[in-house]
């Protein structure tokens, strides 16, 4: 009889763990989609930024240039918050450094 009380009673703590388990990675999937959407606006703000300013037109500019500069500054620390994705150890930003070097 003992027995069956410890068996039943572990099912239902790995039933009740499974089950957190699960909220658990949901959410973490969903804060990942988050966190992923806000490092693509960040890439294409960056991107825009220099299309903007192909010419260097708005950055050398007195009155403009305050503010533009303050943007780029504001977009580089927001990609600093994200990690780049690792490919063999080393982030993209390192390998393309690398590749400037050769």
């Amino acid at each position: 009889m003992l027995h069956y009380i410890i068996t039943v009673s572990f099912g239902i703590i790995a039933l009740c763990t499974s089950v957190v388990t699960f909220y658990a990675l949901k959410r973490i999937n969903n804060y990942e989609a988050i966190i992923l959407n806000i490092n693509n606006t960040i890439e294409l703000i960056k991107h825009q930024l220099q299309i903007i300013d192909n010419k260097g037109t708005f950055e050398s500019d007195d009155e403009v240039g305050f503010f533009f500069q303050e943007v780029k500054q504001l977009g580089h620390q927001l990609e600093q918050l994200f990690e780049t994705e690792v490919d063999d150890g080393e982030s993209k930003k390192n390998s393309k450094e690398k590749k400037k070097e050769k």
